[in-house]
């Protein structure tokens, strides 16, 4: 395998965005990172695992995407019946 750097793969995405359309915000290599990162935890993803994938050295820095989902959660409940 070949290494990619950061920047070369980012301007690879704003080439993609500029021919298909604007984006209604900035999109990054850390927007795929972000979106695998919530989606591995919305689906239950234990968080030390979802760590290690991402490379991170404490939890403490994966659990940032656990806040962003709280924040954000209360359409969760939307249609839940409590008996």
């Amino acid at each position: 395998m070949f290494t990619m750097c950061r920047q070369t793969v980012n301007r690879h995405i704003h080439a993609l965005v500029e021919r298909v359309g604007d984006a209604p915000f900035t999109i990054t290599v850390h927007t795929f990172r972000h979106s695998f990162a919530i989606h591995l935890i919305l689906h239950g993803r234990p968080l030390k695992y979802v760590a290690q994938l991402l490379g991170h050295k404490s939890i403490d820095s994966t659990e940032i995407y656990t806040n962003v989902l709280t924040v954000d959660g209360g359409h969760f409940l939307e249609g839940v019946e409590f008996h």
